[in-house]
């Protein structure tokens, strides 16, 4: 979500456990059935737990919708902690052909390889025979979660992403405004550097999110033909101009304005470099800026000094999440129970629910900033008002169009790059080499 929570470190390197068990195998209809009450049971698993930012708004709608259907459905939770533990878990079960009746797409192309297993329900007559559904999918919307025609996800939430940045530390450095130009970001880089402050959190495991989304950026602001690249969907060709012209900078900014974990780091540890005032700038979704606030993450009063930016070149990110996915089961009344789950999860009071409750940008553009969130998460407001003023060059994320495999060859090959053991022509021809499987 891969879209990325932040979770405490204890959680997201908790052993994957239970691969094969608890998650609604199509060898145990009775898991799903529901027992001699007549309850159909939906099993899910999922990242969104613990301290992850998004737990609250999962059981928030989990609660809401057995509350709703009780005594017909009823979703039973199963806590997988650690978004690359998911990922793992789902991909066991994809060949098995065992999957759980709902998987959440997030941000790592998840659809493409159930799809491929002839996995995924063909959602297309019930969005297109329900019209207050319907009208939830724009047109990037219906393309995140269509193939070849047919829909096969629904989303619930957007990812409009730039950069946070700590006002106090630019001050400190002489820094009056984020950087428009990526040579400006860079002098900004050696200004916060010579002032005794780490510049930049970044990583390299679970598929490198945060160092993924200022390579992303480079590239979809470096020619017009990098911003196509970030706008095509697995793309098979890494060794491009742009590509590698990103890598490069990516190298150097591994060696020079980094924390040491960064090498071999998870996504928890650059949130939590910035959330502890560590390094002065994190790239991330709003979804983080409950976190600001949160006195068990940050010290209080954080929130006053994080300031919001797009990307150097007026880039931000722009893309409906992918979404959820119904799965192919045995019992046809699993899949219906797994249907009415989506449809509840991804409607407009939920995208609201979320948006309140977490400050998650809604995947629809019908459903608007309410005045509640607009007073609880301020920055949120200033974000989303600089994307549409501002905004220029727009793609979805890098992790979210490459071919899934490509995931792990990223945290593998990163340090190799960070070193200076691969130079970003070798790293390019990683991805290209990876890609080329899925062929």
């Amino acid at each position: 979500m891969k879209t990325k929570r932040i979770l405490s470190l204890l959680m997201a390197g908790a052993l994957l456990t239970g691969a094969l068990t608890g998650c609604g195998s199509k060898k145990d209809d009775s898991a799903q059935s529901g027992d001699n009450s007549g309850v159909i049971t939906i099993n899910y698993p999922t990242f969104q737990c613990g301290t992850n930012t998004s737990a609250p708004v999962c059981d928030e709608l989990i609660k809401e919708f057995n509350e709703k259907y009780a005594g017909k459905y009823e979703i039973k939770k199963e806590d997988v902690p650690g978004d690359q533990n998911y990922i793992d878990k789902i991909k066991v079960q994809l060949g098995t052909g065992d999957l759980p009746p709902v998987i959440y797409g997030g941000g790592y192309n998840l659809l493409d390889m159930v799809v491929a297993k002839d996995l995924a329900v063909d959602l297309t007559d019930a969005v297109n025979s329900d019209a207050d559904w319907k009208a939830l999918y724009s047109d990037t919307a219906l393309a995140t979660n269509s193939r070849d025609g047919k829909i096969y996800a629904s989303s619930m939430e957007g990812q409009v992403i730039g950069y946070f940045y700590n006002k106090e530390l630019f001050k400190q450095a002489g820094i009056t405004e984020p950087a428009k130009t990526w040579d400006e970001f860079f002098q900004q880089c050696d200004k916060l550097k010579a002032a005794g402050i780490t510049p930049l959190s970044m990583d390299t495991a679970d598929s490198a999110w945060v160092t993924q989304l200022w390579m992303g950026a480079m590239v979809g602001t470096e020619s017009d033909a990098g911003l196509e690249f970030m706008n095509t969907m697995n793309p098979t060709d890494y060794n491009t101009p742009e590509m590698i012209a990103a890598a490069e900078k990516i190298q150097k900014m591994y060696q020079n304005y980094t924390t040491q974990d960064a090498i071999g780091g998870k996504y928890e540890n650059a949130a939590n470099n910035f959330l502890s005032g560590q390094t002065a700038m994190l790239a991330n979704g709003p979804w983080m800026i409950g976190d600001f606030s949160d006195t068990s993450m940050a010290e209080e009063g954080f929130a006053d000094k994080v300031g919001v930016a797009l990307f150097p070149g007026n880039f931000v990110y722009d893309a409906p999440i992918q979404g959820y996915i119904v799965t192919k089961q045995d019992d046809p009344k699993v899949e219906e129970a797994a249907i009415e789950m989506v449809k509840f999860f991804t409607s407009a009071e939920a995208q609201q629910t979320a948006m309140e409750i977490q400050g998650m940008v809604p995947a629809s553009n019908t459903v608007e900033l309410t005045d509640t969130a607009k007073d609880k998460y301020p920055l949120l407001a200033e974000f989303l008002d600089l994307a549409t003023t501002e905004g220029e060059k727009r793609s979805d994320t890098l992790q979210a169009t490459m071919y899934a495999n490509l995931l792990d060859v990223m945290s593998q090959q990163l340090p190799l790059l960070a070193s200076g053991e691969l130079d970003a022509k070798g790293f390019c021809q990683t991805l290209t080499d990876a890609a080329a499987k899925n062929q």
